[in-house]
């Protein structure tokens, strides 16, 4: 059986239950990737398998929530210092 869940603004998200994937709009599997921007280092998203094709399909969704300006800091910190 599959549950379909819609969030707030245009994201949808349809998951397989007791399996916990993540369709993008083109229907595929979204993999679970992890930012290393300056502004997000070390947090989890979903995004389109397509995006580095061009793909216009955009979807993107937070796997967890927004860290502390201080937490954000000390990741920063420790990536700067492992280079």
């Amino acid at each position: 059986m599959e549950s379909k869940t819609f969030s707030s603004g245009s994201n949808f998200s349809r998951r397989s239950e007791g399996e916990g994937e993540h369709f993008c709009f083109c229907g595929l599997p979204s993999p679970r990737r992890t930012s290393w921007t300056r502004t997000n280092p070390g947090r989890r998203f979903y995004g389109c398998a397509r995006y580095r094709e061009g793909s216009k399909c955009k979807y993107f969704k937070w796997v967890d929530t927004k860290f502390s300006h201080r937490a954000t800091e000390l990741k920063l910190k420790h990536l700067l210092s492992t280079i």
